[in-house]
């Protein structure tokens, strides 16, 4: 044991040694445990049974090694409390309908309804005599179940309020036809060489001194689960002086008559955090800040759906296992979700498939059921539906093994539905006969697998390469190919090319040539001529917007402007070679301008349009210092720039009127120095909205 463990048992056999002695364990001479040091006694070699029990707990429950971690954790080091809502049916009857559009108003990825008031785990477990804990795969009910016995065996040291000895039981090793509950807490004791264990286990569960933990209720083999259940609720019966709990899958929803139904909920950020903070404790991590900078990374927008996964405390020990091999998260997304998808596919159902196999068609491989789960994810995304009827999934199911498996046309598609969601709650059942995916990542993750395995890219793209809730499956795609995105970016390339064939799209050819045309003749800039063209499509788009919206409200023009940045970089990214260098170019001139035209648009005032000259004049420096636009004759640019600085209105003398001739001068300006006419930069709001949703984000869909 290390130090913090050896520290943590004997505090934990300190508290148990006070149970022992007020419980009345025949063979254990109180007076003496109550008199003398119990370090000395345990020294002496008397009574190490009780310590032995202590450590056997400690050993088997205290510690943690899930997926790949390669050696144990300190359960007690990265614990996070627990919070629980009293557990609410899903037994209502609630409109997918109504589901689809409460979830979308929510404007939020994330299904679970968690309303209501959220209480510590622990705070239940003190107040309640019989305690049901249900939650999803990897939601944290065996540990906390853990976590209860080990505070219970701290005593007065502890969190539990109760002076009880803690006896945990898996409920997975019941698999016998006769089951003698006390015979197994019995076992626990005699292994650990306590004396008269028979008699003395009688008489304190006659006394109620035990709590008793039966962990993974719906882990118990299918055929053997009534038997189970009946076995306990005997037991509970003819013991009920004793505290109870049991933890048990949502799905399987069974419920104790006895019993008071909780539900453990998903970490909200706060845990997430604390967890990560637990996580990366160490000396070294804490002078490398690696919590933070974990929790940092998880924060930024490219990332937002592999903080989708963090809520569940399995899948967030996946991403910490992750950030710590690398110190950062894979750009490519589609492989972290594939590997969170299998950790519910396979590691937390494969001793119960042995099993459960009668259950499902016998033909239904971990990487069959993928490509079940992908096709349903598939047709129900394409259909813009999340919530799914019963019916329809079952009948999805049966079809799919008959197309696929040779299944015989009187399976039981319910019963497969049923085991897959009690294995793994990929699919989860979140009102009556009303179905989603746990995660929306997961849907996504198994649409675009969908996709790439079927050869359906261009078909997606040609359908729906504008539609933003279609982005995140073409990202997922591309990383799916592995770098070999060509089909997708032609796909949308040529999208793109179309709607510039369309009325529109024709509209927006001239200020493509003109880019072209000013742009080009100039081998000595260091701007590769995509890029420099990039640069020449964002003024002229910044420019039509500020044309268009002169008079309009500082949102609204605050808003064009803001995006300006995306679409030149976007536009310089189209043909996907343009250069690093490119990239940094365009940003720092996009924003420049964009916002110093926004701010003389919006707030008309000398000291904002003294910022934007200045801005202007800086930017017209650079376009010379790097021979940006060759035709333009930049001195007498900025020649005209700084004589009109010389007779900015001023601010409390000036009418609206002044200024605005100001600004409209200012506009002229720019326009006459870069051959920018009213002709080309004419759109009305309306089209430029319709360009922006089309051409400029289809380009900057292939940058992303």
């Amino acid at each position: 044991m290390t130090g913090i463990e050896t520290t943590v048992v004997t505090a934990i056999a300190n508290g148990f040694i006070g149970q022992i002695i007020k419980s009345g364990w025949e063979g254990v001479n109180q007076n003496e445990l109550l008199n003398k040091d119990v370090g000395q006694i345990f020294r002496e070699g008397k009574y190490l049974f009780l310590q032995e029990y202590a450590e056997r707990y400690w050993n088997r429950h205290g510690i943690i090694k899930v997926l790949k971690m390669s050696k144990p954790m300190n359960l007690e080091s990265i614990y996070i409390n627990v919070k629980c809502l009293d557990y609410f049916t899903r037994e209502s009857y609630i409109d997918p309908e109504n589901m689809e559009k409460s979830y979308r108003e929510s404007n939020q990825r994330r299904f679970h309804n968690e309303e209501g008031e959220k209480k510590d785990g622990l705070v239940f477990a003190n107040e309640k005599k019989y305690l049901m804990v249900f939650g999803g795969p990897g939601i944290g009910k065996s540990t906390f179940l853990r976590k209860v016995g080990l505070e219970a065996l701290k005593g007065n040291q502890g969190s539990y309020q109760h002076n009880l000895t803690p006896i945990l039981l898996e409920l997975k090793d019941f698999k016998e036809t006769e089951i003698n509950i006390q015979e197994l807490i019995e076992e626990e004791f005699k292994i650990c060489g306590f004396p008269n264990v028979e008699e003395n286990i009688s008489k304190n569960l006659e006394k109620g001194k035990f709590l008793i933990l039966f962990d993974g209720l719906d882990e118990v083999p299918t055929t053997n689960v009534n038997n189970v259940i009946k076995k306990i609720q005997n037991f509970v019966d003819a013991h009920d002086k004793n505290r109870f709990i049991l933890s048990c899958r949502t799905a399987a929803r069974t419920h104790f008559k006895r019993f008071t139904d909780i539900e453990i909920v998903e970490f909200d950020d706060q845990q997430i955090q604390s967890f990560i903070e637990h996580w990366f404790s160490s000396e070294l991590d804490c002078k490398n800040e690696t919590a933070k900078n974990c929790w940092e990374l998880l924060q930024k927008e490219e990332y937002k759906s592999a903080k989708e996964l963090a809520h569940t405390p399995l899948l967030l020990t996946f991403l910490c296992l992750v950030y710590d091999e690398n110190q950062s998260f894979p750009t490519n997304r589609s492989r972290l979700y594939q590997d969170a998808l299998r950790i519910l596919l396979e590691k937390w159902s494969a001793e119960r498939r042995l099993d459960n196999r009668s259950l499902v068609y016998e033909n239904l491989s971990i990487e069959q059921e993928e490509i079940l789960l992908s096709e349903i994810a598939y047709h129900n995304f394409l259909a813009d539906k999340l919530f799914l009827e019963k019916r329809e999934v079952v009948k999805q199911i049966k079809d799919h093994l008959k197309q696929n498996l040779n299944a015989p046309q009187h399976l039981d598609g319910e019963k497969v539905l049923k085991t897959i969601e009690v294995e793994q709650e990929i699919l989860v059942e979140r009102a009556r006969d009303v179905y989603s995916f746990s995660h929306l990542t997961l849907q996504e993750y198994l649409t675009a697998q969908y996709i790439y395995d079927n050869d359906l890219i261009e078909e997606v793209v040609k359908n729906h390469v504008t539609e933003t809730r279609w982005k995140e499956i073409f990202l997922l795609i591309a990383g799916l190919m592995r770098g070999k995105a060509d089909k997708l970016l032609l796909a949308m390339e040529k999208e793109a090319q179309n709607y510039l064939k369309m009325p529109l799209g024709q509209k927006l050819v001239p200020i493509l040539q003109w880019a072209d045309e000013m742009t080009k003749d100039s081998p000595n800039s260091p701007i590769k001529p995509v890029g420099r063209r990039a640069i020449a499509i964002a003024i002229a788009y910044t420019n039509a917007i500020t044309y268009t919206n002169a008079i309009a409200y500082a949102n609204a023009i605050t808003y064009a402007h803001a995006n300006a940045n995306a679409y030149i970089i976007a536009i310089a990214h189209a043909i996907a070679i343009a250069n690093t260098h490119t990239i940094a170019y365009a940003n720092a001139h996009t924003i420049a301008i964009a916002y110093a035209i926004a701010n003389a648009n919006v707030y008309a005032i000398a000291n904002a349009i003294a910022i934007t000259i200045d801005d202007l004049v800086k930017s017209a420096n650079l376009f010379a210092q790097d021979k940006i636009f060759p035709s333009v004759n930049i001195s007498q640019f900025i020649a005209d720039l700084q004589a009109l600085e010389k007779v900015i209105p001023n601010d409390d003398k000036a009418n609206r009127k002044e200024r605005q001739e100001f600004i409209n001068q200012l506009f002229k300006t720019w326009n006459q120095a870069f051959a920018l006419t009213p002709k080309l930069l004419n759109f009305s709001s309306e089209q430029l909205e319709e360009i922006d949703n089309h051409y400029f984000y289809i380009n900057r869909l292939i940058l992303d």
